[in-house]
Parts: structure tokens; C-alpha cells; sequence
């Protein structure tokens, strides 16, 4: 910078003011000096009150030529050696004591002249303060700590003159700069030297060059770190005040490169630095930009405050650069090259050359020490936050704040994910500043010559000779041989320098790849990089890559094994210094869109394979191998998509001059491989998690890539050369409809084998015969062909994670679940292959890991162990349904229904084969937990309903039957249409009854329009735990296809009479006997009065008996007369004049009571309470009571699946308001073309009116309404057509259903929480029982089975829409009396609680907008009816999922919000790249186990079947009939509208 300005650094000899001492010293002799110096200074010094009590003397020189004479006799005092150390301190205490003329307040003892002058002669002291710390040669510790302390205060009086004085000159100034820089070049410029102790006889003059590095003896070394303390704070000082001229830097810049092998010059440059870049960045970028954290108070104070701002960003660069370049500290030859290295190299016996001083050891920490200063100032120019000095000194620091805080597990909140400042500098600026010293760094001992072939396939560790090492001169060569000859014995050159080789640089090296990787990766979204700099940066990565540890080379040079081993790293779990730089620093380099940068995965591949596979890691001491495999990870992740991506796509390998190029899609099973061994070998819940999210990706991709491959209308092109940046259109069809029917259809994978490869088959040609064998207890897995396949890959992954989920993965509930989730997500993959024995054996370990962790003691269960025996119940439904033909196994059939009576009861029936069957009435009931019971209790529900069956005639979008009471009213026989049909009027139609306290049947005892052949006939809708049902069932007493015969002649004949009828006895009956009449009478018979005596006494009674007697004459009359007719018609049989004819048919059967009485429902134990029960077995309900039409309601809003919402928003670049985020969609031309396709690939799409399913809001779900708007919907929407009001996206299979919203403005339409009409309501079931025939294909498709919000709140009309909604309170009170309303049932918690959290995908078109998404100023656009009365009052969980686009065609996933204890749902992984393919797979996929995970850890949470059973015995409580056995049997002969 100041090359063309002289130094004003002059010779030593001439400073200090060396001619009037020199003249002092030669006019007397050396002892009368002493003497005269002595009492001079003693007697000065006795003036000043320092040493006796009193107040200082005033000075007696009023004269300039006294002190002419005085000042250098002082002068040449503070030359004495140190053994006259009490007249150094003399003279030190009086020139400390005459600079005080330069503060405000003087001392007393000031001599006149001086503070007349005291610019002049502060000059002249200060010129013979050098002479103070001039070394005095070899000196013992206790002499040279007395010389340190005075030096230490003369330092102090000086700094505070700097400080306080005003009166200081430019002279005064730059003669302290210069004194400043001449005393640190006396004591700094010389080699560093330890001192003999002279009690060991040492001689004083000779030097010992056995340097260990321990205290340093010399004054130098002690004082280095003050005295250039006090140099850089006074020069900031008189930058502020007077800044220096131009030869005066280049004097500082000249002194400093000199002083290189000194520690204490680095860590005083970094501490300047940081101190004023701190400053700099302060007023460049606002108060908002992340600041330095400063602990020590003094610096934050070492910046004057009057300092303007051009002057700290002038001092800032200058005192950047004057050091030099710093990666010259690597370089020992060039930093020996100084006078002072020379002058001992010449006059030491021992050192032939200076680059040989032992001091240059400590070269590698001083070369580390500088590179940590540039890498903290990157991080700080990046924005990292917790950037502090004090994270320099940490041991091997190579890892800044950003990588640890991205690779963290547990830091995962809104305030940890902002890793880099929004407003930080470009990339290119940052390089401009510091890219020619960390390129260089970076690539010290490297050769850059081009490999002969492809480097991933070359050979290291071999010798200087093979080219694979750049030779260094100075380690070899006439310098050596010289100093074989003359060393002494026992002390070898080689000796002296082993510390020297080039490959302790490397952890300098390592930090100056690790800010090469920080700045490339802080790369904003569109932001250009130079090529020069792409190129630089590509090949130090190659070359930092391939480079190996020096012990390992070592290692296998001795071993003769070099030629084994891999240009990447050796194999044996060992991982050099730079790669785990690059890995930690660079996780993500490949999910930016850095141009050409796949031309680094062979050399990245080859050092994931040497941290991945191996069990025994040997990383850096300083770099937790947990964090090391876990970047490796995630840098594995993150090029996973790449083979099937550009599959055609050749790529040369950096650093290679053949013309041989590489497939990436022939990295494909190296990657597999590496995969599946990493996975076998991880210990760490994180990192192992995030590689079961990459071996789910890809099953996945390889599955949809095959069917895609098969089917699609445009496969994928063979020659894929189109350029890297595009877009990657081909890797997907363009039709929707085809999107969604690959993307539901292939959601099964393939079975690959599981198991690990040898490390000694991980070449990139990948085997296509590979043995994989356990790690875990040596099983050999099957031998595989086309290990790449989605087949291979399926199986692989089924014996890979049972057998790990059994082993070792049981006692961890986070891998467990991602495990679990893992399998359900290969249950639903479509391959054209289906191995039925794979799947069989997936369903078998599933139930042995339920068995296993059922049986674990008791001191073992805990929540988090029945969340996994919850998810494997789970993950057992959704193989069940997705492979029906399972159960048609005996053996797989007898496995499940063992596990679901383990579940349900606690224990198994028979435990083992040999042993004899208990009954279900002999066990006891003691399930490992409720949850656990309820888990069991769904999947013997699944098996007996939904496998096989899935979907029903009614869609996908419906597990229940859609007819209910007010359809089938319609459709009888004795409905006329006329009236207005209502819920409260078709409920007075039906007996409604309830059994086991847990069914409820409607029974329906008329005919459906049946005239042709009347049956009896019973239509019941039965609702239960797991929905409801309709059966229609008719009484025949022969079969249907026999009923249609006429078993009897239309005209039989008249049969011939028979007079044969027998004798008939006309006996009449006799009520008492006949001697009645002949017993006497007693007084007791008397004691009534007769009827006669009576109507004899009474006028108006006799008038009443006679009234009463001719009503029983007419009506003795009338019975007479019918007895008769009677008796004539009956007594003339057989009469030839009588026709014989069939009686007429029967309509009323009771059918109802026939039902129950056929089912054994009508026995007197059924209708008594029993022990177990307070309600018994079949209660009767009152349909007419007000409310049970509501509470019917009620019942059938309640999902027998679970329910979740995800809301889907589309950000432009810079976007961070509400509104402008949510008009994205109005329009596709304002939204990335990709952004439809994948909002296709997330569901199918459905009309919220006439949509049976969940619609994403409750005054639309589970209805058919009418419309209230007729508008037309934009077709060339950009998403907003899916926001609720007239459509949504649905996706759902037999366990869950999810809706898709994307919230859009409202333009004078309906918002999606208007509440239609109650009077407009119909039922679904109404409306599609005529189309019952074309719904069964609706909603094709299988997906994620996951767990939510499990039911609607009632519908209540008088409550406000907006209004929360809670459906199902802690405490349920029952019945109608005061003695029920305490009255608790079932679990007493609310399960809406676990309503609070919402999902959202977020469409990013810049990445750098999810740290400045709105979330929570978008949770009012979010409401679907489910949340909890308090969820406004507290703050929601938000799980988001940010998709970005890159160029290159792949999408980057960052998640956020898995704070919880069950963190981290799958698939997807937070900074994870997924193809375009399977993107809306795993996205919803993932929004499913978020909500699933999210109710397993809810203590409040209950699955769908127990809320609709707590609801059917709330209605009983409400509505039930009292009534004693004959009133139930009478009630049953008594028509439901009587």
C-alpha cells in the first residue's frame, strides 16, 4: 500500500539520541559515569516524594543547560545493564515524573524549562526511553522480570500521557509512534530464545537451541504482548488525533512483517481488527446487522470516540493488511528472512540457516491464529450471530456460530434459524476483501498440476516423488546435509524442524476452506458470483478434499499400503483436518444454485464414503463426531437427487486433464450404498433420523422415475444434455391429471434388501451382486440384483429398518417414530414388482416389535414407550389396507389378531404353540395402557372393515355409509312426499336403540318400495365407534333364489266334505259349586244390606237400577244374538256352500323386535344392569325428545378418521406483508409454474358443497350444501381456486384425511367461514343416494396415514361463526336430573387441545424469506372451527415447510417449528433436496406426521372411535328410556309414531 514511501523505521543505532550520550559516555570514564549517573538520579528521584514520605520538592533547574548536562546522564542511566537496576529505576521514575508537563496538572517537581517546553523535551525522553528496553542479552528470569517492570511503567505513562494530554504535537506524536515501533522492533525482531538456568553452570553467552516452547525467558516474549498492546491503542490514538503520515505505516507495516513468529502479533492484529471492524460494521449496515460480541471491557473502549467514520474505515483496511499476506506465516523461509534471523543465524554455531531457528515451530499455531481472525471477520461481515473475539481462542476452532447453529438438533426456533444477517454483503465483496488470502491458504502444499485421470479413482499417500505433493525446498536439499554435519549429538536438524512439515499448516488451511465454504454458501437467491471465483473455489474444495491426514499417509507409507488407499481420505474411519472443514462449513453447497458445483460430487462422495459407513470415526480431537457425521449427512442429503435428476449428464471431475467424464446416474448405487451402511452404523437420533428421510426419498423417486419411465406420454430422454441450470421440466409429466394419478398410485416402494455393503464395495460403479450383511449381529441378507431398482431398494429398506427398529432403534421414541413413519411410507408405494413375502414379513416384524415393547417391565413403560406401540398399530393399518391380500395368509392373519388381542387385553391367549388356548372369560383385562387399547381396538376395526374395501362405493372421501333417517323415509312405501321432511320428523319414524353402550341402531320397520313380494322387513343405520352403517334385512324362510317358485295350484279344488268331525260336548263352566246355596248364612253375610233393601229405601236409586237394568238386558240381548251367528256359522262345517280361500297377506311383523330378539338382544339379562355396566346391554332412546335430532347431528359430524388442515402460501422475492403474500395466487401468472403441479401432486380436487369429506373448515365439512354464489372459477388462478370457498384439495385414505387451503383476498365473494343457511342444509346422503352407483370412484388414492384433529365440534345455529368452537368440554355431564351432572365417562380431557397448531407449505421464491415470513399475522386467515376456546389467547404451534425452487429444476426443503420432544417428522429433513417428482408426495406426507407426532405427544388427545363412543353414551345418558323389563317389551309392540 505505502511501497512507494520511505520507511522512517531508521537504524536502531542512530535512535535514542545516541550522539549526546555517546559524547557523555566518552568524556569520563565508566566508573566516575556510574557514580554520576548514580547520585544524579537518586538525587532527582529523592525530589519527586516517591520514596520518602512528603510532598514533592519544587524543582531547582531553571535553566535549559542544566538540563543539556542532566538529560543524558539519564539518558545513558537507563543503558546501564540490568544489574544497576536501581539506578534504571531511578532514572525511570524521573522522566516518568517531568512527562506529566504533557497532562493538564503537572507535578511540582517539573523542572521550569520542561514545562515552558514540554513538547521538546518529552521528545528527548522518549528518545531515551529506548535505551530501557533494549535487550541486555541472556539474562535469568528474576533480571528480566525486573527490567519487565519497569518497562511495563514507563508503557503506562506513556499510554496515559496519549490519552489525556492536549498539548501533544505532531512531532511529540510520531516521535512516540516511531519510539513505539523501534522498541518493539528491539525487543520483537529477534528470534525467540530460552535461557539455560545458569544454576546448572550454563555460561551466560551461549544459547540453547533445545526450544520447547515453554514460558519464554527472553524480554521480548514477556513483553511482546504489552508492548504492541500499547502500540496499536496509541496509534488508534493519534489516528483520531493526528493521523500518521504515509512513511510511518510503512514503517508499522515494514516492523510488523518482522515480527511474525511472534504469537502475541496475531492475537494483538485480531483484536484490533474485530475491534474496529466491529465499528465499521456499526455504521455500514445499521443497528439491526448482528454486532461483535466484545467481552473484555477495555476493548470495547480501544476505538477513540472521536473517530470519525471515513477514519475507521481508512485505519480498518490499513490495519488489515499490515501484516502482510497472512498466509506467509506458512511459509517459514519467508518469514526467517529478516535482518534479526540472519545476525543469529551467523553468529549461532548451531543454526546454519535462519528458516532453521527452532522459534519457527510455532509457525503452524501462529498461521492457525491468523486464519481464525480472517474467518471471524467473514462471519462477521456474514452477520453470524455470538461472533466474538473469545471463539478464536477455542482449540481447533474450525466450525463458526452458522455451521454449529445448522447443524444443531435442538436449536430449531424462529430466533436460531436466522443464521445470517438479511442485509449481509455480497459474496463477491466479501471475496474481493478476503479471497486472495483464504484461496491461497486454502491451497498450500498443493499440487495443481492436473491428475492423469479421474481424481476420485487416483491413489495417496504415496511419496514427495509421485506428484501428488508439491516438494518444499527448504526441508531437504545443502541446508540439511550442513546441518547434519555441525549439529551437536543427540540433536538432529530433523529433529528441530519435524514440526515444520507442510501438513501442520493444515489446520490453518482448514479454517481458511471453512470461510471459503461460509461465504459461498451465504449466497443469496439470484445473486451472481464471479466464475473467477467459482473456479478458485472448486479447485481448493478438490484439493482440500482429496488431501489425507499426514499421520494417515505416514501410516500407510510405512505399511507399503499407499496404493489402497483413496485420493479423498483414507478408508479407515479417518477424516483429514480439511475435508471435516468443508463437510461442517459446506452443508450447503449443493442446495444453492452454484453453478457447475456437481462436478464436485465424485470428490465429495469419496469423503462421505470415510465418514459415513464407519462405526469407529477418527475425526479432528477438536470436532464432535456426532457433528461431523451429521454434516456429512446432511451434504449426502442434499445430492441424493442428483443421479435421477440429470441422469444422461456427464461431468468431468475437478482437477483432471483426461478427457474421461463421469454419469452421475452411475453414482447412483454408491450413494445407495453408502445410504444403507450409514444407517446400519449411526448412533445419533438426529443424524439417524435424517437418514431414513434420505432412504425414503429415495425408494420414492426411484419408484415414481420407473412407473414414469413406463407410462408417462414424454419419458425421460436417454441423452439428458440439456444444460445444469435448467429448469428440469422432463422430470415430471405436464399433465395434472396424470401428476396426481402417478404421484397416488406410486406411493408403495419396492423392496431392495437391507443390510449394509462392505466398505470395500463402495466403488462408484456401484455392484449390481451385492451380499449385505447386519451390523448388528452378522445376519446375511439375501444377494441382490439391480440394487438401484425401486425392488431392490423397497426390500432393502424393509430389512434395514425392522431389523434396526427391533435391535437398537426400540429404546428411542424419536427413531422409532421416523422408522415407523418410514415403513407406512413404503406400505403405500406402487411397484410393478410386489413381493407378497417381503410385506408379509414387514406386517410380521411390526408385530413382533409391538410384542416386544408390550413386554417390556414395568418400570420401562412410559408415555414415549406407548407412542411407538401407537404408531407400529398404525403402521400395521396402513399395510394392511395397502396389501389386503395379507390376510388371506393364515399365518399373517393369526399374527395380527394375536397382536390386537395383546393390545387389547394385555396378554396373548396361547403364548406359545404348545400351550392350550385361554378363554377370553378366564384372562384378565389389563391392557398395557388405554392408548394402547384404543390403537388395538382400530386396527381390529381396520382389518374387519376397511381392508379390502378401501374405498367404498362412497369415495375415498367417506368411510361411513351416506344415507341417513331422512333418505330412507323417502324411499318407503308409506311417505307420501307431501309434508316438509325434516331430521326431527324422519327420527319420530325409527326406534333408535343402543347396545353394549357403544352401537347405536335406527331401526326402520317400513318396507322401501318393496310391493312385489313383501318380506319382513327392518332398514337399520348402525353408528358406531368406527362410523355408521345401513343394512336392509328381510325375514325368508327360504332362500332368494327359491322365493320367486310358487310352491302351491292358483285353484286347488274344493275339497270333499267330511261329516267326521267327532262328538261334541256343549259343557257350560261352573264358577262355584253347587252346594254353594245351602250354607247357612252368618251375621258377617248380614253385615251388608242387600241391593232390595237398598232401592227400597232410596227413590233415586231404584230410578238408577231400573236404567241400569235395561242397559244389561239390550246388551244380554246383543251378545246373545252374536253367540248365535256365531255359533251357526262355526256348527254347519262342513258346509258345501262355504269357499275355502287363502288368508290375506301379513303386513305388520314387528320387524323390529324380531331383530333384536333374533340377535339375543331381548333375554332379561341383556335388559338388567350387570356388575361390569350400569347401563345395560340394549337401551331403548327417546327420538322425540327435544335435541336428539341435534345430538344425531352431532354424532355423524364426528370423523371416524382424523382430520388436519394445511395452508398453503406462495412468497414472491421480498415479500413480508400479509395481504401481498396472500395476492400471489389470484393470478398464474404471478406464480412459479411449478406451483400448480405441486398443489396437484398434494391431493385431488373437490367442491366444498358437495364434498362429503373434511373441507378445511367446519361450516362446509361433512355437508352438502347450496351454493351461495354462482360465480364462475377462474381457470387460470394461481392457487386461489383452492382457498375454501368453492374448492379445496383433499387428500385421505382409510386412517386420515387432510385438506389443502391456499388463503387468497376476498374480492366481494363469501369469505370461507361464511355459514350458509340452515335451511339450505341437506345431508349428503340425500343428495348422492341416486348416484350412489358413480361416486364409488371418487378420490383415488393412497397416501400418509396420519393422525389429527379427530372430529367437528357440534353444530350449533345460534352460535357466531367466528366464534371458537369447543365440542367436547373436560367434565361431560349427562342425564337430567343433579345427579348425573357430575357424572364423568372415558378419558375427561378436552381433545381439542391438540387443535392448536397450525401447518403451513410455504412457496419461496427467495429463500432468505423464511426468516421474514409473517406467520403469526397469518394465523387469522388460518381458522378452521376446530381450535379451543383459548387458542387466540396463547401463542399457536406453527410447523412450516418452506419450498424453494432452485434452477437446476431440484427443490430445497427448510422446515420449522419442531421444537417439541417429539421433534423432526419425516420424510422430509430440514435443508433436504427433493426431486420435482415426489415433491407433493413427501411434503404431504410430512404435514401428516407433523400432526400425528404432534397428537402423540398430546396427553389430551383421543382417536377418533373413542369420541364417537363417548358421544353415543352421552346420548344415552340424555335420552334414554326408564323403564323396567314388561314396559320395555311393551314399548316394543308399539308403534314408534304412537
Amino acid at each position: 500500500m505505502f511501497s512507494d514511501w520511505p520507511s522512517e523505521l531508521v537504524p536502531q543505532q542512530g535512535w535514542g539520541d545516541e550522539a549526546a550520550i555517546s559524547a557523555f559516555k566518552d568524556a569520563i570514564p565508566w566508573t566516575v559515569g556510574r557514580d554520576f549517573v548514580a547520585g544524579t538520579a537518586k538525587h532527582l528521584a529523592g525530589s519527586l516524594g516517591l520514596t520518602k514520605p512528603g510532598p514533592p520538592i519544587k524543582s531547582k533547574i531553571v535553566h535549559d543547560k542544566q538540563l543539556q548536562v542532566l538529560m543524558p546522564a539519564l539518558g545513558h542511566g537507563l543503558s546501564f545493564p540490568l544489574s544497576e537496576i536501581d539506578i534504571l529505576r531511578d532514572c525511570v521514575s524521573v522522566y516518568c515524573e517531568w512527562l506529566s508537563a504533557l497532562l493538564p496538572n503537572p507535578k511540582s517537581s517539573v523542572p521550569g524549562p520542561i514545562l515552558s517546553d514540554p513538547n521538546h523535551y518529552a521528545r528527548i525522553i522518549i528518545n531515551h526511553f529506548y535505551y530501557l528496553f533494549v535487550p541486555r542479552g541472556a539474562q535469568g528470569p528474576d533480571v528480566i522480570n525486573r527490567q519487565a517492570v519497569l518497562c511495563h511503567r514507563v508503557l503506562r505513562t506513556l499510554q496515559n500521557i496519549a490519552q489525556n494530554s492536549p498539548c501533544l504535537s505532531e512531532d511529540t506524536w510520531q516521535t512516540l509512534l516511531l519510539f513505539l515501533l523501534h522498541i518493539n522492533s528491539a525487543l520483537l525482531s529477534p528470534p525467540t530464545i530460552k535461557v539455560p538456568d545458569e544454576s546448572e553452570g550454563a555460561p551466560s553467552s551461549t544459547l540453547s537451541l533445545n526450544f520447547t516452547g515453554d514460558v519464554p525467558e527472553d524480554a521480548g516474549e514477556q513483553l511482546c504482548e504489552r508492548v504492541l498492546s500499547v502500540l496499536f491503542e496509541t496509534w488508534l490514538l493519534a489516528c483520531a488525533r493526528c493521523f500518521p503520515p504515509p512513511p510511518l505505516w510503512n514503517a508499522l507495516r515494514e516492523s510488523c512483517q518482522r515480527w511474525r513468529h511472534r504469537v502475541g502479533l496475531i492475537d494483538q492484529w485480531n483484536r484490533i481488527n474485530f475491534a474496529l471492524t466491529r465499528k465499521l460494521i456499526g455504521f455500514m449496515y445499521g443497528p439491526s446487522f448482528p454486532e461483535i460480541t466484545i467481552s473484555a471491557e477495555d476493548d470495547l473502549n480501544i476505538i477513540p470516540t472521536n473517530m470519525s467514520r471515513d477514519c475507521i474505515a481508512q485505519v480498518w483496511y490499513r490495519i488489515l493488511h499490515i501484516i502482510g499476506n497472512p498466509v506467509d506465516l506458512s511459509r517459514h523461509t519467508v518469514i526467517s528472512k529478516t535482518p534479526a534471523f540472519l545476525k543469529y543465524a551467523i553468529s549461532s554455531a548451531l543454526v546454519i540457516e535462519p528458516s532453521q531457528h527452532p522459534c519457527l515451530q510455532m509457525l503452524p499455531s501462529i498461521f492457525l491464529s491468523a486464519m481464525k481472525g480472517v474467518s471471524g471477520l467473514v462471519d462477521a461481515f456474514l452477520g453470524v450471530p455470538n461472533t466474538s473475539l473469545d471463539n478464536l481462542n477455542q482449540k481447533g476452532r474450525q466450525i463458526s456460530p452458522s455451521s454449529s447453529f445448522s447443524l444443531s438438533a435442538e436449536c430449531r426456533g424462529e430466533d436460531a434459524a436466522r443464521l445470517l444477517a438479511n442485509g449481509r454483503p455480497k459474496c463477491n465483496s466479501i471475496l474481493h476483501l478476503f479471497g486472495p488470502w483464504l484461496f491461497e491458504a486454502a491451497l498450500i502444499n498443493c499440487n495443481l498440476q492436473a491428475s492423469p485421470g479421474p481424481q476420485h479413482k487416483s491413489d495417496v499417500g504415496s511419496n514427495a516423488g509421485s506428484g501428488s505433493r508439491r516438494p518444499v525446498s527448504v526441508f531437504a536439499g545443502e541446508g540439511s546435509r550442513k546441518s547434519s554435519d555441525s549439529s551437536a549429538p543427540g540433536d538432529s536438524h530433523a529433529d528441530r524442524l519435524a514440526n515444520l512439515t507442510p501438513q501442520h499448516f493444515q489446520s490453518g488451511r482448514a479454517e481458511a476452506l471453512g470461510a471459503l465454504c461460509r461465504i459461498f454458501c451465504s449466497k443469496k437467491t439470484g445473486e451472481e458470483i464471479l466464475p473467477v471465483y467459482l473456479a478458485r473455489f472448486y479447485i481448493a474444495l478438490h484439493q482440500g478434499l482429496r488431501q489425507s491426514d499426514p499421520s494417515v499417509s505416514a501410516s500407510h507409507h510405512e505399511s507399503g499400503h499407499s496404493s489402497s488407499s483413496r485420493s479423498h481420505g483414507i478408508r479407515n474411519g479417518i477424516c483429514s483436518e480439511t475435508a471435516a472443514s468443508i463437510l461442517v462449513n459446506g452443508v450447503d453447497l449443493f442446495r444453492l444454485d452454484l453453478q457447475g458445483v456437481v462436478s464436485l460430487v465424485p470428490s465429495v462422495l469419496g469423503v462421505l464414503e470415510c465418514v459415513l459407513p464407519e462405526g469407529e470415526l477418527n475425526a479432528p480431537s477438536h470436532l464432535p463426531v456426532t457433528l461431523l457425521r451429521r454434516a456429512a449427512t446432511h451434504v449426502l442429503l442434499s445430492i441424493l437427487p442428483l443421479p435421477l435428476h440429470f441422469q444422461g449428464l456427464q461431468v468431468k471431475e475437478v482437477g483432471s486433464n483426461s478427457g474421461e467424464r463421469l454419469a452421475l446416474s452411475h453414482l447412483r448405487p454408491q450413494l445407495v450404498n453408502l445410504l444403507t451402511s450409514a444407517l446400519q452404523v449411526e448412533t445419533d437420533p438426529a443424524n439417524t433420523q435424517m437418514l431414513l428421510g434420505g432412504l425414503l426419498f429415495c425408494v420414492q423417486d426411484a419408484a415414481l422415475c420407473e412407473v414414469m419411465d413406463s407410462i408417462s406420454q414424454h419419458n425421460f430422454s436417454t441423452d439428458r444434455d440439456h444444460n445444469i441450470m435448467s429448469s428440469g421440466a422432463s422430470d415430471t409429466v405436464s399433465s395434472h391429471g396424470d401428476y396426481n394419478s402417478l404421484d397416488e398410485s406410486c406411493e408403495v416402494l419396492s423392496d431392495g434388501s437391507l443390510g449394509q455393503v462392505g466398505s470395500s464395495n463402495f466403488s462408484s460403479a456401484a455392484t449390481s451382486h451385492a451380499t449385505l450383511t447386519s451390523a448388528t449381529d452378522g445376519e446375511v441378507l439375501p444377494v441382490l440384483e439391480d440394487s438401484d431398482s425401486a425392488h431392490a431398494l423397497f426390500v432393502r429398506a424393509i430389512y434395514l429398518v425392522c431389523h434396526r427398529l427391533i435391535s437398537s432403534w426400540k429404546s428411542d421414541v424419536n427413531v422409532s417414530l421416523a422408522g415407523l413413519e418410514l415403513l407406512s411410507g413404503l406400505a403405500r408405494l406402487s411397484i410393478a414388482e410386489q413381493d407378497g413375502l417381503e410385506c408379509k414379513r414387514a406386517v410380521k416384524w411390526l408385530c413382533d416389535y409391538i410384542a416386544y415393547q408390550c413386554s417390556r417391565p414395568p418400570r420401562a413403560h412410559s408415555k414415549d414407550l406407548h407412542s411407538t406401540i401407537v404408531a407400529a398399530f398404525h403402521c400395521a393399518s396402513v399395510w394392511l389396507v395397502a396389501h389386503p391380500y395379507l390376510l388371506q395368509d393364515k399365518e399373517c392373519l393369526a399374527t395380527v389378531l394375536e397382536v390386537v388381542e395383546l393390545g387389547i387385553s394385555g396378554s396373548k391367549s396361547q403364548v406359545k404353540s404348545s400351550d392350550a388356548p385361554r378363554l377370553k372369560h378366564e384372562k384378565e383385562l389389563k391392557p398395557a395402557s388405554m392408548r394402547v387399547r384404543d390403537s388395538a381396538e382400530a386396527l381390529l376395526s381396520c382389518v374387519l372393515s376397511q381392508v379390502g374395501t378401501f374405498p367404498s362405493v362412497c369415495g375415498a372421501e367417506s368411510l361411513s355409509s351416506l344415507l341417513d333417517e331422512m333418505t330412507l323415509l323417502r324411499h318407503c312405501n308409506t311417505w307420501g312426499g307431501s309434508d316438509q321432511l325434516t331430521r326431527d320428523t324422519a327420527a319420530q319414524h325409527f326406534r333408535y336403540f343402543v347396545a353394549q353402550n357403544s352401537i347405536m341402531l335406527a331401526l326402520l320397520e317400513q318396507p322401501l318400495g318393496n310391493h312385489q313380494d313383501p318380506q319382513p322387513t327392518v332398514t337399520a343405520l348402525i353408528r358406531g365407534p368406527f362410523g355408521r352403517v345401513a343394512w336392509t334385512m328381510q325375514l325368508r324362510h327360504l332362500p332368494r333364489h327359491k322365493s320367486s317358485a310358487k310352491l302351491y295350484t292358483v285353484n286347488p279344488g274344493r275339497p270333499l266334505p267330511t261329516n267326521d268331525v267327532g262328538i261334541k260336548h256343549n259343557v257350560k263352566p261352573k264358577y262355584f259349586p253347587e252346594s254353594v246355596e245351602r250354607i247357612p248364612l252368618c251375621k258377617a253375610d248380614k253385615s251388608i244390606p242387600t241391593l232390595e233393601s237398598v232401592i227400597m229405601n232410596d227413590e233415586k236409586s231404584a230410578l238408577e237400577h231400573d236404567k241400569l237394568l235395561q242397559i244389561l238386558d239390550h246388551q244380554i240381548a246383543f251378545e246373545e244374538s252374536v253367540r248365535r251367528q256365531v255359533e251357526r256359522e262355526t256348527s254347519e262345517y262342513p258346509d258345501v256352500e262355504t269357499e275355502c280361500v287363502a288368508p290375506p297377506l301379513c303386513l305388520e311383523f314387528q320387524t323390529a323386535r324380531l331383530l333384536l330378539s333374533h340377535f339375543g338382544f331381548l333375554s332379561l339379562d341383556a335388559l338388567q344392569e350387570s356388575v361390569e355396566s350400569a347401563v345395560p346391554s340394549l337401551v331403548a332412546l327417546d327420538s322425540s325428545m327435544a335435541g336428539f335430532a341435534r345430538d344425531l347431528d352431532v354424532l355423524d359430524t364426528t370423523n371416524n378418521r382424523t382430520v388436519d388442515t394445511a395452508h398453503i402460501f406462495y412468497v414472491r422475492a421480498g415479500q413480508s406483508a400479509p395481504q401481498d403474500i396472500m395476492s400471489n395466487v389470484v393470478s398464474s401468472s404471478s406464480v412459479h409454474p411449478h406451483f400448480l403441479e405441486f398443489l396437484n401432486g398434494l391431493g385431488w380436487t373437490v367442491n366444498v358443497y358437495q364434498h362429503p369429506g373434511w373441507t378445511g373448515l367446519t361450516s362446509t365439512a361433512f355437508t352438502v350444501t347450496s351454493p351461495p354464489y354462482d360465480g364462475p372459477v377462474d381457470v387460470n388462478h394461481g392457487g386461489s381456486g383452492f382457498s375454501g370457498r368453492s374448492h379445496v384439495l383433499y387428500w385421505s385414505d382409510a386412517l386420515s384425511e387432510i385438506a389443502f387451503v391456499v388463503p387468497s383476498p376476498t374480492f366481494g365473494q363469501p369469505s370461507p367461514g361464511h355459514q350458509p343457511s340452515s335451511t339450505n342444509n341437506i345431508n349428503t346422503v340425500g343428495f348422492v343416494l341416486d348416484q350412489c352407483d358413480r361416486v364409488g370412484g371418487g378420490g383415488t388414492g393412497g397416501g400418509s396415514g396420519s393422525e389429527r384433529s379427530d372430529s367437528l365440534p357440534p353444530y350449533d345455529g345460534d352460535v357466531e361463526t367466528g366464534s371458537s368452537i369447543s365440542s367436547h368440554t373436560s367434565q361431560i355431564s349427562y342425564g337430567h336430573g343433579n345427579e348425573n351432572k357430575n357424572r364423568k365417562f372415558g378419558r375427561q380431557t378436552s381433545a381439542m387441545s391438540c387443535n392448536d397448531h397450525k401447518v403451513f407449505l410455504v412457496w419461496l421464491e427467495s429463500f432468505d424469506d423464511c426468516y421474514t415470513f409473517p406467520a403469526n399475522e397469518l394465523l387469522c386467515e388460518t381458522v378452521t372451527g376446530l381450535e379451543s376456546s383459548s387458542w387466540k389467547d396463547k401463542e399457536a404451534n406453527v410447523y412450516i415447510i418452506y419450498i424453494h425452487a432452485l434452477t437446476n429444476g431440484l427443490f430445497r426443503i427448510k422446515l420449522q417449528g419442531q421444537n417439541a420432544k417429539l421433534n423432526m417428522a419425516g420424510p422430509l429433513v430440514d435443508g433436504q433436496v427433493v426431486s420435482r417428482r415426489v415433491l407433493g408426495t413427501l411434503v404431504r406426507q410430512t404435514a401428516l406426521n407433523m400432526c400425528r407426532r404432534r397428537r402423540l405427544e398430546s396427553d389430551s388427545y383421543q382417536p377418533p372411535h373413542v369420541r364417537r363412543k363417548l358421544r353415543i353414551q352421552e346420548m344415552v345418558q340424555k335420552y334414554r328410556y326408564e323403564m323396567n323389563e314388561p314396559e320395555f317389551y311393551t314399548h316394543l309392540f308399539t308403534s314408534p309414531l304412537c
